[in-house]
């Protein structure tokens, strides 16, 4: 029988160092939080091969006392915490009292700090978590840890280091999160003696996000400003043409702390889902700040997750504050033409739908004097609409910009309770296997209200009474078929509401390789240059692709 037995202290010190520092970048974060906590206005931040071979961060801080420097290398020694209602507001970004010792347990390290206010300075050194030499030198105020040789006695935690590539990505993806939550402190990294980072102090964010992600794209941003029931919500955003291939540009900065919260990231994205491609991502940094006892950070040792007191109203707060950025004008550039095209456009558009095709345009409310896209040219390849401006020739997809069209008049129609159904006049009873009825059965309420009548899910049959009046035309079965496929695919976050109007728009809208009429043409474009998101459909295809006639004109050495 095993006997119970109580762990050596170095061995306690190296499990506690798995859960702190799993890779450098987890090292270099818990380091520069020190140094933010200790008030410094600059932090320095040298690596060699990513951090797996040398860390070393220097802050100018308040330093360290001689006599506490040894207790700052041992756990749960920190001068952060005094007390029970300390921890019911921690308003520093560490606490535990873990980081520093942990990361002394799996290295050769030495620490060096300077308090102000005196002439010297004190240096620990040693490896494995022992001490092996202390010295008083002279340094300037503030501290540096110097980390070598990361894992060095943990054999089994080297194996898992990645490539000094991959290393110094992620550790240069947690010094940006850091950067961006506090750009009054100047930050510089470097990497085998090369600058890998340079964030200069700065008095805004948006200066911070110019150093961080360049001018050009800082420029770009909306201000995001929200403020409501105890939490401030602040920070910039992309415009949805403004993306990226992954989340890497997301940053959620909550009291100081960059966080990882799914919760909060997808509220986020849920504001733009209707303006993004598929597979497209924002650039976002947003800072909430709330009191400090309505979160509590002490749910991991790494502090990267927080909780709530009031998740669902925080998380509200995130998607009302990028989406009221969103609505802005800046959002959809507009597009100057002469005043001789807008004449032209009120004379040439119908009032009402088109008679040789009223299924494609009927009846709609009138339209914003708005030609975004300029004056229609043509159709190319019976798919494309060709349009110009004094600036740009744009290109557009008819049958995706038909369904944008389509899916925001069907959501005016639900807001306003109306929607159009058309009763079958025989009901059409169609044999489907378990698992299709299962998937209509579970889509039956957004559905019906958008006119489809769906009866008899208790059978092995089901019978189709009535679909929406823009796809009458359609075959009762392809559509129920069509819409079993359609809703058979998981997509995380999407209300399924607004997936069944993007079904019935993609169904409805004019499709690929069909003539138009010149007058269906401009109708189409004036229809689109007024709807709210004129960018991309409801699945999220791009519907204009833009060329510039500056660039044009540069190509083909037109000087005129």
């Amino acid at each position: 029988m095993t006997r119970i037995r109580r762990l050596p202290d170095h061995l306690v010190n190296k499990i506690a160092a798995g859960e702190v520092v799993e890779r450098p970048a987890s090292a270099i974060k818990e380091l520069v939080e020190n140094a933010l906590d200790a008030a410094a206005g600059s932090i320095a931040v040298d690596l060699r091969d990513g951090g797996a071979v040398l860390i070393r961060v220097t802050d100018d801080g308040v330093g360290i006392a001689p006599e506490d420097l040894p207790l700052a290398l041992e756990r749960h020694a920190t001068s952060k915490l005094g007390s029970d209602e300390d921890l019911e507001a921690i308003a520093t970004l560490g606490f535990r009292g873990e980081a520093l010792a942990a990361i002394c347990a799996v290295s050769r390290f030495t620490v060096t700090s300077r308090a102000r206010g005196l002439s010297q300075g004190t240096r620990l050194a040693g490896e494995g978590g022992k001490v092996t030499q202390r010295l008083t030198v002279p340094a300037e105020p503030g501290t540096t840890v110097e980390v070598r040789d990361l894992f060095f006695n943990t054999p089994a935690r080297l194996k898992f280091l990645k490539s000094p590539a991959t290393e110094l990505a992620t550790s240069l993806r947690v010094l940006t999160q850091l950067a961006l939550a506090h750009p009054e402190v100047g930050l510089r990294a470097t990497n085998n003696g090369r600058a890998a980072l340079t964030t200069p102090a700065a008095k805004h964010l948006r200066e911070r996000a110019g150093a961080v992600w360049g001018w050009e794209v800082a420029d770009r941003l909306l201000g995001v400003d929200h403020a409501e029931h105890g939490v401030a919500i602040r920070g910039l955003a992309s415009p949805p043409d403004l993306t990226r291939g992954g989340r890497e540009e997301l940053a959620l900065i909550v009291n100081g702390r960059p966080v990882r919260d799914p919760a909060l990231t997808q509220a986020m994205l849920d504001a733009y889902r209707p303006l993004l491609p598929r597979d497209r991502f924002p650039i976002v940094v947003l800072t909430i700040a709330l009191p400090e006892t309505d979160v509590d950070v002490n749910v991991h040792p790494t502090k990267a997750w927080v909780r709530f007191r009031h998740p669902r109203l925080v998380a509200e707060m995130v998607a009302a504050a990028v989406q009221q950025a969103l609505r802005r004008p800046a959002v959809v550039p507009g597009v100057q033409v002469g005043d001789d095209w807008g004449a032209q456009a009120s004379a040439t558009a119908p009032a009402g739908g088109v008679a040789e095709q009223p299924a494609l345009f009927g009846e709609s409310a009138p339209l914003e004097a708005r030609p975004l896209f300029g004056r229609v040219l043509g159709q190319v390849q019976d798919t494309f609409v060709v349009s110009a401006s004094d600036d740009e020739v744009f290109f557009l997809d008819q049958h995706v910009a038909h369904e944008r069209v389509i899916f925001e008049g069907l959501r005016r129609e639900l807001d306003s309770g109306k929607s159009a159904s058309q009763a079958l006049l025989f009901p059409e009873p169609l044999d489907l296997p378990p698992g299709a009825r299962a998937v209509l059965e579970r889509w039956r309420a957004p559905l019906e209200r958008l006119g489809f009548a769906i009866e008899g899910f208790g059978g092995d049959a089901i019978v189709v009474r009535a679909v929406p009046a823009l796809l009458k035309g359609d075959e009762p079965k392809r559509l129920i078929e069509a819409a079993v496929d359609e809703f058979a695919g998981p997509k995380a976050g999407e209300p399924a509401l607004e997936r069944a109007l993007a079904f019935v728009a993609c169904r409805a809208a004019v499709k690929a390789n069909t003539p138009l009429a010149r007058e269906e043409m401009e109708r189409l474009v004036t229809e689109l240059g007024a709807s709210e998101t004129p960018y991309f459909c409801p699945h999220g295809r791009p519907i204009v692709s833009r060329v510039s006639l500056g660039d044009i004109r540069r190509e083909l050495k037109r000087t005129w």
